[in-house]
């Protein structure tokens, strides 16, 4: 008897819970939260999604940015039109899934700017308040939102009151006199060896001549030329070859010094060259993975077919090669570098394939240098202007991998020598994919990556630019009706 009511009540027990099992697989998974809305009030951005989220804000350099990401959230389908008027520090309002379940927004600053961020009660609105803590909402914001101290108003722009050229035969260095202090930054521009000197807020003065003149066979062409606006300059350079432009600030005057020099370990022949070649991934990280009625494709499988390609190219050239892996192994992402600083080698060049959390949303070529990196930036330019030339996608251009991670790619981050790291095309886009399959796109994607290298030590073959030969600097207003100003572009 004692053993049949212990029975029985081991059943009610295993049904008891079998029941609440049932109940809780029936309950509706909850839907992630969707952004919304974005909307300006004055200076003050409103982010508003359909659920409860968490807003994570930072700043980034080069170029400078304000970062907002937003978890869990996704995009709607439908467009988003942000409404109200941009604020004039904002130069460009942008938003992306970054990743699966995070949304970003960015801010991109014409100056440093200072901004507060609040979020209400209901965790479903966010203010990013620039220059000012926002206005009171009917939920009170967080307690631990600092506000931000109150800033005078925008200063009037400064005046560009000298230029001076100082070069020999392996740098120029042109040094800018303003009437007052302001922060610049460089831009590399997808055609060729273009670079934008964005200067925010600067006009030309009235008392520059008309044109300045400057012979170096580094340089090709320089153009200044502000904004319809007038309160916000650009210097477009063009050089004959891969250049390394860099930003130097006088500590006592207003003075900005433009600097253009021959990039690290660009002289020579490239047999005389060192590089390491990294293929992404491999062994069990098996990086992107695309996916299409042909099957499913590994990024590591890609890498490592591109890079073996390179490799043959270089050894042909007579240079020294040394692989990360040769093949489907395992490698520690920091050793990757490391083995490139250990044999001392003159380039590091990581090979990858890029992806997008929704699939066909992207498509094109990128090379990345890290931060600022003056050389990482030059050898990038280099690479990505003869990729750009044979693979047929868009050409997204070099870019800083800072617009990635606020630090970087560690194998950029720890190369000591100019390095890079191609996304050769997107794996989860089918006519990306499909290139990325094909041997002969290979071939032409590895043949692009060593031309590239070459120019960047060697100089570009079609490179004619004679000792002596003048590269003009004129002001938009004394430009013939025939050549339009410098278009500054919007952010790559």
């Amino acid at each position: 008897m004692v053993g049949w009511r212990w029975m029985m009540g081991v059943m009610v027990v295993i049904m008891t819970m079998a029941g609440r099992l049932c109940a809780q697989s029936t309950e509706p998974t909850a839907a992630m939260p969707v952004l919304q809305a974005l909307r300006w009030e004055e200076s003050v951005l409103h982010i508003v999604t359909s659920g409860k989220v968490t807003f994570h804000t930072f700043t980034l350099r080069e170029p400078l940015r304000v970062v907002i990401d937003i978890s869990p959230c996704t995009l709607p389908k439908e467009v988003i039109q942000p409404e109200g008027d941009t604020p004039t520090a904002v130069e460009r309002l942008r938003w992306a899934q970054f990743k699966e379940g995070v949304v970003r927004v960015v801010l991109d600053l014409r100056e440093n700017t200072q901004y507060a961020l609040s979020t209400a009660a209901s965790g479903t609105e966010a203010m990013l308040a620039l220059g000012a803590a926002p206005a009171e909402a009917e939920t009170k914001p967080r307690p631990s939102a600092p506000a931000a101290k109150p800033v005078k108003p925008p200063s009037p722009p400064a005046e560009l009151v000298q230029m001076e050229w100082q070069h020999d035969k392996d740098s120029a260095r042109l040094s800018l006199k303003l009437s007052r202090k302001v922060p610049v930054r460089l831009r590399p521009l997808k055609e060729g060896y273009s670079t934008l000197l964005e200067m925010p807020q600067v006009k030309l003065g009235t008392d520059l001549p008309a044109d300045w003149k400057v012979n170096h066979p580094l340089i090709e062409e320089v153009q200044f030329s502000p904004d319809e606006k007038g309160a916000r300059a650009a210097l477009l350079i063009r050089t004959s070859r891969a250049a390394a432009l860099s930003v130097e600030y006088d500590r006592q005057q207003p003075v900005i010094t433009l600097a253009v020099n021959r990039p690290r370990n660009a002289h020579g022949k490239l047999s005389e060259k060192h590089i390491v070649i990294d293929p992404g991934h491999g062994g069990k990280s098996l990086g992107a993975v695309g996916r299409g009625a042909d099957g499913v494709v590994y990024e590591k499988d890609i890498n490592l077919a591109i890079a073996q390609r390179v490799q043959a190219l270089l050894l042909k050239e007579k240079a020294t090669v040394t692989m990360t892996r040769e093949d489907d192994s395992t490698v520690d992402l920091y050793d990757r570098p490391k083995l490139a600083n250990e044999k001392g080698a003159d380039f590091f060049i990581s090979i990858h394939c890029d992806s997008t959390p929704k699939p066909n949303s992207a498509s094109g070529t990128t090379t990345y240098y890290h931060a600022s990196d003056p050389d990482g930036r030059a050898l990038a330019q280099a690479i990505q202007k003869h990729l750009a030339a044979v693979t047929g996608l868009p050409n997204r251009g070099a870019q800083t991998d800072t617009a990635i991670y606020q630090s970087g790619f560690a194998v950029l981050r720890r190369s000591e020598m100019p390095a890079v790291l191609i996304e050769v095309a997107y794996i989860n886009n089918d006519k990306d994919r499909a290139k990325l399959k094909d041997p002969k796109f290979q071939q032409k994607v590895a043949e692009a990556i060593v031309a590239g290298l070459k120019a960047y030590v060697e100089g570009e073959r079609e490179e004619q630019v004679a000792e002596g030969q003048e590269a003009h600097i004129l002001p938009a207003s004394d430009k013939k009706e025939t050549e339009p100003p410098v278009q500054i572009p919007e952010q790559l």
